[in-house]
């Protein structure tokens, strides 16, 4: 059976040659209209599988009790520790405000899994927690009124949204490895389509030029997510003779520390490394590791917050900041 399709009132009018107010009492069931005339309209409305749906209806008119999560559709960051703390916050606040939470997954250049539950109006809202490279997810949202709030930052003063100073953090653990006299660094960045991988970029590059120090960009790593450029990299930095290796996030220190006792390199020892990002696996698996700690329990709980006061039409800040740790360890001793 084909499923039931939105269709304007004007244009249900204009198809069977009344005018759109004679459509809305046959459906109302107020104000005059002939017995006819009803009876054609609902029949054509049965027959088509049609949703009528009034001039200036907002997509709020409607309500679902439920709440899409967006995750990456890309396995190797959908399953990393972020995208997993994140959703069971946002899992058990939503669960606490009533709400059911639907996962849907995207990815750069498709959104049709999106598309899909806001076409059949599944959800009352979304928490996007990665910003794709071409907003693709945003532009959709806008256009149909979607309430919405993403998990980092994005330069539109329109977008509700709650982030960690990253680029500060960045900035910050990058100046103190500086300060202790280590001076050939190498970085290795994940995907720098992601906002976040540019903000840990930037707030690196922040303290470098703050410290009057070159930028070596040779030794400035892109897409180290990937295993081979990874592998190779490595391999090359120790070259380099490089004091210290920063790792973008968890996922790319893991399997950094992993090559290194693969080839007998030992930390501190031979090579210190440090992660812009701090996670439950590392802690447990690594925990010697100087990093970046962030609050992504909190930060699901706000972006809950946020998106239930749209929902309730309360007034709420357009953007929230929570901040960070720093937590100096073993691993860059000198």
């Amino acid at each position: 059976m084909a499923e039931k399709r939105e269709v304007p009132v004007l244009e249900i009018a204009r198809n069977l040659g009344v005018s759109p107010s004679t459509v809305s009492r046959a459906l109302s069931g107020n104000g005059r209209v002939g017995g006819e005339t009803r009876e054609k309209i609902l029949n054509y409305i049965q027959e088509n599988r049609i949703v009528p749906r009034s001039r200036g209806a907002k997509y709020g008119d409607r309500k679902s009790m439920n709440i899409a999560v967006v995750l990456p559709g890309e396995d190797e960051y959908a399953q990393l520790p972020f995208f997993t703390k994140i959703l069971m916050a946002l899992y058990d606040f939503f669960y606490v405000s009533g709400y059911h939470v639907l996962i849907v997954r995207t990815r750069s250049g498709d959104i049709g899994a999106l598309r899909n539950v806001i076409k059949k109006h599944k959800v009352d809202g979304v928490v996007l927690t990665r910003i794709l490279d071409d907003c693709q997810d945003i532009r959709f949202l806008k256009e149909k009124g979607v309430p919405f709030v993403v998990t980092g930052s994005i330069a539109d003063d329109e977008v509700y949204q709650v982030d960690v100073d990253q680029r500060g953090g960045c900035h910050e653990l990058t100046d103190i490895l500086l300060k202790k006299g280590i001076r050939k660094m190498a970085l290795f960045c994940a995907d720098l389509r992601l906002t976040v991988s540019k903000d840990r970029l930037n707030g690196y590059l922040d303290a470098i030029r703050e410290n009057d120090l070159p930028i070596e960009y040779d030794l400035i790593v892109e897409d180290a997510a990937d295993i081979n450029v990874l592998e190779k990299s490595v391999r090359d930095i120790l070259k380099e003779q490089v004091e210290c290796v920063i790792c973008g996030d968890d996922g790319i220190c893991l399997t950094v520390l992993d090559y290194f006792r693969q080839l007998g390199i030992v930390v501190p020892r031979d090579i210190r490394v440090a992660s812009f990002y701090n996670s439950m696996l590392l802690e447990e698996t690594n925990s010697f590791i100087t990093s970046l700690d962030f609050d992504i329990r909190k930060l699901g709980n706000l972006a809950g917050e946020m998106l239930v006061s749209l929902l309730n039409g309360e007034p709420c800040e357009k953007k929230k900041m929570l901040g960070y740790k720093i937590l100096i360890k073993e691993s860059t001793k000198m």
